[in-house]
């Protein structure tokens, strides 16, 4: 079953999709996020979710460079249940392993979409 997003935005580097339980992030091609793009889309997710428990899927089809400080990771939202990284390359694999250091909450990488909506779907119970 296909289950459509109950929100989308659009912004200049990154479309996220919102989903009762989970949201997902897809970067634009050779984007570079900062920590205030970070902070906007923690602003966004809290506005959506307000103090619901949500897990973030983070949709790594495209490359882009990260410029990011460690104290970025911190910021985390309390209700945020479990993070998921989705990689398409041995290179961005490589980095997930070395961001899952800095998150608070259960982390897991997966090859496909498909398998990180099912275990955040598992997650959220």
């Amino acid at each position: 079953m296909i289950q459509l997003p109950l929100k989308l935005i659009e912004l200049e580097f990154v479309k996220i999709e919102f989903y009762e339980h989970y949201m997902i992030s897809t970067f634009i091609e050779g984007m570079i996020l900062n920590n205030e793009d970070v902070y906007e889309i923690q602003q966004l997710a809290a506005g959506f979710y307000q103090d619901k428990p949500f897990g973030y899927i983070s949709n790594r089809v495209n490359d882009y460079s990260r410029n990011l400080s460690p104290k970025s990771y911190n910021i985390q939202l309390p209700t945020m249940f479990a993070f998921a990284i989705v990689y398409k390359t041995d290179t961005s694999l490589r980095v997930a392993n070395f961001e899952k250091f800095f998150i608070k909450a259960p982390f897991k990488t997966f090859q496909s979409l498909s398998e990180a909506k099912e275990w955040m779907r598992e997650l959220s119970g």
